[in-house]
């Protein structure tokens, strides 16, 4: 199977993206699968399906080493492939794409590194989890996945789901990545033709197991912020000076300054509220959320047909 792998949350890195280099093992060590890698040069998370249109992208090179994936350190960044390192057995490329998008990168990497010979797009996996409905429509690395899909590929988003701020444990790790890919093996053979994409959650817990712990096919929470995603700054009150120098030169000086500030507790208080059975129940228990999408926005059919008349 030949399988490109993208990512919201870039190349290998302690802080930003700690996680996939234990996903790229697993590949490595328990499947036959072809892999090509490419990712953002730098974290895009919470960016959807979105490219920066416009903006044209780079693509660099980087290359690190497979058995030691807490090691995030590597060789390069290159302008071009680099031969000598990518024969070597032990080392992986990656291609990093400058302000690319995960969707820039799934485009970039379906149609020029790998030239249309992609089985599956696999995406993530993500720091942390992409369950309900919020999250998942914000979600850079669900949306690298549906890029996927709209380019006529299959596609999976992994997600990581950690209870302890970027939990970094290397069995927990090299636990959710052989689940990870054993259960996107299972999905790939089975493929339903109505499905476009499958959303994947696997908890890091640390009784997280391999052939116990239990994976459930679930809806998708719907749920909705009900408040803003964003606090305005106390520090707003303007003086007059830049009152008047804005009025004299018609420019900006001083902004008002909204703080990203999303309350994350209301995600965790609807899936706790809801008296549904969904992924964002499952991974609160432990067990493993699998949800089957369409690459659509999903229409209201019975006011989809005839005339609008305005009186």
């Amino acid at each position: 199977m030949r399988v490109l792998l993208t990512n919201d949350d870039g190349g290998p890195n302690d802080v930003a993206s700690p996680y996939v280099k234990f996903l790229v093992e697993a590949i490595e060590k328990h499947t036959d699968w072809a892999l090509t890698i490419c990712v953002p040069s730098c974290q895009k998370s919470w960016i959807g399906k979105a490219h920066f249109a416009g903006k044209d992208v780079t693509v660099k090179y980087i290359y690190s080493t497979i058995e030691r994936p807490e090691d995030n350190s590597f060789h390069g960044p290159f302008g071009y492939p680099q031969e000598r390192l990518r024969s070597d057995p032990k080392l992986k490329e990656w291609c990093l794409v400058d302000d690319g998008t995960p969707a820039t990168c799934a485009d970039i990497g379906i149609n020029h590194v790998c030239n249309n010979n992609v089985d599956l797009v696999l995406s993530g996996p993500n720091v942390g989890r992409n369950s309900t409905a919020l999250y998942a429509l914000s979600s850079g690395t669900i949306g690298g996945a549906m890029e996927g899909c709209s380019h006529g590929q299959k596609a999976i988003a992994i997600s990581y789901a950690y209870e302890n701020r970027f939990d970094t444990d290397p069995r927990i790790l090299r636990e959710a990545s052989l689940i990870a890919v054993k259960v996107v093996q299972n999905l790939y053979d089975n493929w339903r033709e109505d499905i476009d994409l499958y959303s994947i959650n696997i908890p890091l817990v640390s009784g997280l197991k391999f052939g116990k712990t239990k994976i459930y096919k679930v809806p998708m929470l719907q749920n909705k912020w009900r408040k803003s995603l964003f606090q305005e700054s106390k520090n707003n009150a303007p003086n007059a000076e830049s009152m008047e120098s804005d009025i004299i030169d018609q420019s900006v000086s001083a902004g008002q300054l909204f703080k990203w500030s999303p309350d994350f507790a209301l995600v965790h208080k609807d899936v706790a509220s809801s008296p549904q059975w969904s992924d964002g129940k499952a991974i609160a228990q432990g067990s493993i959320s699998v949800t089957a999408i369409k690459a659509v926005f999903e229409q209201v059919d019975s006011f989809n047909e005839g005339e609008l008349i305005l009186e």
